[in-house]
């Protein structure tokens, strides 16, 4: 057994599964959590008197994640994606700055996107400082309306909540150690200059042309002169 001491919260990534996926990382998260959605098996039992003589029983089977994230920060954007909204600005000649978010029309469906999301933790030493990252993921993430709580004299903590369901065959929940954070990278302009081996990783958040095979939402480390799929 090799325990691992981990604590914080130290990144969320979302990226978005669109055709142009958009990424969201924010480290101001204050609190996360992944609740298990279970089919519940059956216990069928063949008693007679004070006998069991047989039982019949089958399987819980997880079919996903119900996911909790609560930022300190109100990010419009994040918002938006989250409750299914749009999320408007003034311009980039003005500096982007937000403007209106309308939530979807009442009463009618809501096609949000889905949305791959990455949790990061880091390994703690005796002296405090990090090991290692331990990355969370969880595929094919789809938000829920909101709700807004505002209490006075307290900073806005919008809470998001997300329902992570996987294909057949894909797994729920994906648990990753990595020796750094990763950097989001795009484009191949994107990749890091002087990479170290090792300790670099990157993550894929768009086409890469010199790492065909990484898709979006696929990590990689440098390993001596070449990026390797983790």
């Amino acid at each position: 057994m090799q325990p691992m001491a981990i604590a914080n919260i130290e990144r969320v990534d979302i990226i978005t599964e669109e055709i142009e996926p958009r990424v969201m990382s924010f480290d101001t998260a204050s609190e996360a959590s992944a609740e298990a959605q279970i089919s519940k098996g059956n216990e069928n039992e063949l008693r007679i008197k004070n006998q069991i003589l047989a039982q019949n029983m089958t399987e819980d089977i997880v079919k996903g994640f119900n996911l909790s994230l609560t930022d300190s920060t109100f990010s419009p954007e994040v918002f938006a994606l989250v409750d299914g909204g749009e999320s408007s600005t003034d311009g980039e000649e003005n500096g982007g700055s937000f403007v209106r978010y309308a939530a979807s029309a009442a009463g009618e469906a809501v096609n949000r996107i889905k949305s791959r999301v990455a949790v990061y933790s880091a390994e703690k030493d005796y002296d405090g400082h990090s090991l290692s990252y331990t990355a969370f993921l969880f595929p094919h993430a789809c938000g829920t309306p909101a709700s807004v709580s505002l209490k006075d004299g307290e900073f806005f903590a919008p809470e998001y909540k997300l329902k992570s369901r996987p294909g057949r065959g894909e797994s729920p929940m994906t648990v990753l150690c990595l020796p750094s954070l990763p950097v989001v990278v795009r484009s191949d302009e994107e990749l890091p200059a002087s990479p170290v081996s090792g300790k670099t990783v990157i993550l894929a958040a768009g086409r890469i042309d010199t790492l065909p095979s990484l898709g979006v939402g696929s990590y990689a480390i440098y390993r001596e002169r070449e990026y390797v799929e983790i």
